[in-house]
Order: C-alpha cells, then structure tokens, then sequence
C-alpha cells in the first residue's frame, strides 16, 4: 500500500507515519513530503492509495494542492485526508469546495486516529 504524507513540518509527517506503522507495517510504502509540488508529481508518477495532507505546505498550499489532486484524479475523494489544526472556517470551507471530505484535527489524537485508520488500511492490505 503507498501512502504519500505531506506536511510542512518534519514532526507532523514522522508522527503520521509512525501512527500508520504501528497500525499494520505490513507492506505499508510512506512517502514524506513538505513540497505539495514534490508530492504532486510523485502521485502523477507514481499513483498513491492513501494521501495525507496538510492546509499548511510548502510550495503549493494545501487547498491548491487538494484542488489539483481531486480535479485530476477524483478517485481519492474517499483516500484523501486533510490534516489540520485550522480552526479558520474560511480555510475549511475552502477544503470542501474542492471536494474534501475527510478532516483529521491537530494535534493528533492517537487512539482515534488509529481507531479511525484501521478499517481504511484493512481495505487495502485484504
């Protein structure tokens, strides 16, 4: 399973994918990003299965990079999740209008998190 984590910090994209290794690190593929640009052209190339992103990256801004990502490829409307602490309704709002529909909060709350992961990697690794 390939899974593309974007986030401009190093700290947000570590916790993630350690989040997601301790849930089943059976053939789990994590690409880190901070550049939406960088993981935009990966996903192009290389096509992902799950995608974590931020509002807050470098290069591209999240909702730009989301916009793309779903334009070009709609079907990670259902794989796509936005991890935000934006408390900013604009920004949120902004996210939906291009098709988000999955919000993660930061911080991160680890059992829910996982709680919430679980059946959405089981999907992939039956």
């Amino acid at each position: 399973m390939k899974i593309v984590v974007l986030d401009a910090s190093i700290t947000v994209r570590k916790k993630i994918q350690n989040l997601l290794l301790d849930i089943d690190s059976v053939n789990l593929d994590i690409e880190l990003f901070e550049d939406a640009n960088d993981a935009l052209f990966f996903i192009k190339e290389n096509g992902a299965d799950m995608i974590f992103s931020s509002i807050e990256t470098m290069g591209l801004d999240g909702i730009s990079f989301a916009d793309i990502v779903l334009g070009e490829f709609p079907q990670y409307v259902s794989t796509l999740f936005v991890v935000t602490s934006q408390n900013n309704t604009e920004a949120l709002e902004d996210m939906k209008n291009v098709g988000v529909k999955r919000f993660i909060k930061k911080p991160i709350n680890e059992e829910h998190f996982k709680h919430f992961m679980i059946p959405e990697i089981k999907k992939y690794i039956r």
